[in-house]
C-alpha cells in the first residue's frame, strides 16, 4: 500500500511539475531540407540503473533510436508519420540503461516532405532506484550533424567512407557536431490516438509497439547476369529490403541496388542495405563501378517486414 501510494504521488509530481512540458517539444537541425539525413545525440550520466525508465519520441521522418549502441527500436525503422499523422511512440528502456554516462543517439531521415523545423521530439523520464522522478527532453543543448554525402531523396544514398559507425557509442567525441535549434508547436500535423496512449503508458508503464517488424530472413531463389547487370531474384516479392555483406570491396566503389546507391568503405565486412525506403519486389538488380567483382558478396539476404 505504501509503495502504491508512493507511486501515485511520484506520477502527479511529474505530470504537475511537466504539464507544460510533457509532449512534442521539436529540435532540429539548424538548416534541415527535405533529403539530408541527420545524428542526434546527448549523454546522460546516471549514478545508478533506475528502477524504470521510458522514451517519448516523436518524428516527422523515419527515425532509428539507439541507446549505448544499442538498436532500442528493435526494427529497421520507425514512421514517423503515417497517413499524414504524426506518430507518438512511447518505449520501455530500462534494460538498455546503466550507472555512468548513457548515450541516447537517433538517426533521422526525412520522408520527402518540409519538416518546418520540426525533425525530432524526444523526453526521457522514469524512477530512480529511491523511486525519485526524473525527466529530460531533447533540447538545445543536443547535438547533431548532418550527414555527408548521404540522402533519402529520390534514391536512399549511403557514403560509407565519410560516415562512422562509432557515432553512438561512448567513446565517440562529437567534435564539429553543432546544437540543434527548437521550433514553436504548430497545427502542421495532427496526431493520432497513440498521443493519448502515451499518458496510460506513463501510468501503466505499457508500451506502444512498432508495426516494421522484422519479419522473416530471405535467401535468393537464384541469381543470373543480363544487360542490366547482376540480378538476385528472391522467388516471391516481398516488402522491405535487401542486405549485402561484402568482404574486400575497394574502397570507393559505388555499387548501386536498384535505385539505392551504397559507396563502399574497403574494410574487411560491411553490409550494404536500403536503411529507411522499403518497397515491395522480387528481384533486386545490382551493378557497380570500382574495384569490385562478385565473390566480394559474402552474404545474400532478403529482409521482409511486416507492414
Amino acid at each position: 500500500m505504501r509503495y502504491i501510494t508512493t507511486l501515485i504521488i511520484s506520477i502527479l509530481w511529474v505530470l504537475s511539475s511537466h504539464a507544460q512540458e510533457f509532449g512534442i517539444h521539436w529540435i532540429s537541425y539548424p538548416l534541415p531540407n527535405d533529403s539530408s539525413e541527420v545524428w542526434f545525440r546527448q549523454s546522460y550520466i546516471m549514478d545508478e540503473r533506475p528502477t524504470q525508465a521510458f522514451m517519448n519520441i516523436a518524428s516527422t521522418g523515419n527515425y532509428k533510436l539507439y541507446i549505448n549502441e544499442r538498436n532500442v527500436t528493435g526494427s529497421l525503422k520507425f514512421d514517423g508519420i503515417k497517413d499524414s499523422i504524426l506518430l507518438n511512440r512511447t518505449i520501455d528502456v530500462t534494460r538498455f540503461l546503466k550507472n555512468g554516462e548513457n548515450v541516447i543517439a537517433v538517426w533521422y531521415a526525412p520522408q520527402g516532405k518540409p519538416s518546418y523545423g520540426k525533425q525530432l521530439s524526444l523526453e526521457f523520464y522514469g524512477w530512480q532506484q529511491d523511486s525519485i522522478p526524473f525527466y529530460q527532453k531533447a533540447d538545445g543543448k543536443w547535438f547533431c550533424r548532418q550527414l555527408k554525402e548521404c540522402s533519402n531523396g529520390k534514391g536512399e544514398r549511403f557514403h560509407a567512407r565519410t560516415n562512422t559507425q562509432a557515432w553512438k557509442s561512448e567513446e565517440y567525441h562529437p567534435y564539429g557536431w553543432i546544437h540543434p535549434t527548437g521550433c514553436v508547436i504548430t497545427d502542421e500535423y495532427r496526431q493520432d490516438t497513440a498521443y493519448v496512449a502515451n499518458y496510460k503508458a506513463f501510468c501503466d508503464k505499457k508500451v506502444i509497439k512498432d508495426e516494421n517488424k522484422l519479419y522473416k530472413v530471405l535467401k535468393p531463389a537464384y541469381t543470373y547476369r543480363d544487360s542490366t547487370g547482376y540480378n538476385i531474384d528472391f522467388g516471391r516479392p516481398f516488402y522491405g529490403t535487401i542486405r549485402l555483406t561484402l568482404r574486400g570491396a575497394g574502397k570507393g566503389t559505388r555499387l548501386k541496388i536498384n535505385d539505392f546507391l551504397y559507396i563502399c568503405n574497403g574494410e574487411l565486412d560491411e553490409q550494404a542495405f536500403c536503411r529507411f525506403k522499403f518497397s515491395k519486389q522480387k528481384i533486386y538488380t545490382l551493378s557497380w563501378k570500382g574495384i569490385f567483382k562478385e565473390s566480394d558478396i559474402v552474404d545474400i539476404e532478403g529482409l521482409e517486414i511486416s507492414e
